[in-house]
């Protein structure tokens, strides 16, 4: 069976403002399919997906936004564990050399699985919002 979803995916000639739209990076490494994008210094993200029950499954998401060197917050997602890491840096106004970052960990539930087949476009997936949160 073959999955093909060419809309989840913006055009890599959209207007990106006063900024650059992100570059897209995708590779398969040990059985995983992953969607990375950079975004310079302003940061990355990355959707982790694994072929599951004829589709692929959303098995992590990680994020790290920075400040030009400064990484200000990284948060990871695990969707099989249901878990979620958050660091912040508790120095982003200082150098990256001086970066101090307090970790916290977080359980959270989600309605249900994100399937590569039904995302829209990556720009409207706002993973952290989909998650309800507990501590």
């Amino acid at each position: 069976m073959m999955l093909e979803n060419l809309d989840c995916f913006s055009s890599e000639n959209e207007d990106g403002g006063v900024y650059f739209p992100p570059e897209l990076n995708i590779n398969i490494s040990k059985g995983n399919l992953y969607f990375h994008y950079m975004h310079g210094r302003y940061g990355h993200w990355t959707y982790t997906f694994r072929f599951k029950n004829a589709d692929f499954e959303l098995i992590g998401f990680d994020k790290s936004e920075n400040r030009g060197p400064v990484v200000e917050r990284v948060v990871s997602v695990n969707f099989m564990t249901r878990k979620m890491l958050v660091k912040e840096n508790l120095n982003s106004h200082v150098e990256a050399e001086n970066e101090v970052f307090k970790e916290t960990w977080k359980n959270f539930s989600l309605a249900k699985r994100i399937k590569l087949s039904e995302v829209d476009d990556f720009e409207n997936l706002y993973i952290e919002e989909l998650l309800k949160v507990s501590d």
